[in-house]
């Protein structure tokens, strides 16, 4: 079975914007549970780490199947990925990489037009 390991926002996050994002990874969890996930983020274009920038960590979560990134923050016309390391409690240990990619846009100046 494939599993899908990139997800993609696809409207465009205003710089002001701050929400949760939640991504079910139940059928790559099968019958385990999420133990741990580790998060970080990228500028895409220019590969640059700005995870403190685009997420808060403090508010990034996880339940036994759903990843729940907090994303925040960004510039005008960037598009950021954010890695999100997932470990499982099985014998032995599951371990993969998904991905979160979400473009910003500040669309103040079309306001009222």
């Amino acid at each position: 079975m494939a599993i899908n390991r990139v997800f993609t926002i696809t409207s465009k996050k205003p710089p002001s914007a701050e929400y949760l994002v939640e991504i079910d990874l139940t059928k790559w969890c099968d019958s385990e549970d999420i133990l741990a996930v580790s998060y970080t983020a990228k500028n895409r274009r220019t590969k640059e780490t700005v995870t403190s920038k685009v997420l808060d960590t403090s508010k990034c979560t996880n339940t036994s199947k759903v990843v729940k990134p907090f994303i925040r923050g960004g510039v005008d016309g960037e598009t950021y990925v954010v890695t999100m390391k997932v470990e499982t409690n099985s014998n032995p240990q599951s371990k993969d990489e998904f991905y979160l990619i979400f473009t910003v846009e500040d669309n103040l100046a079309n306001i009222g037009n």
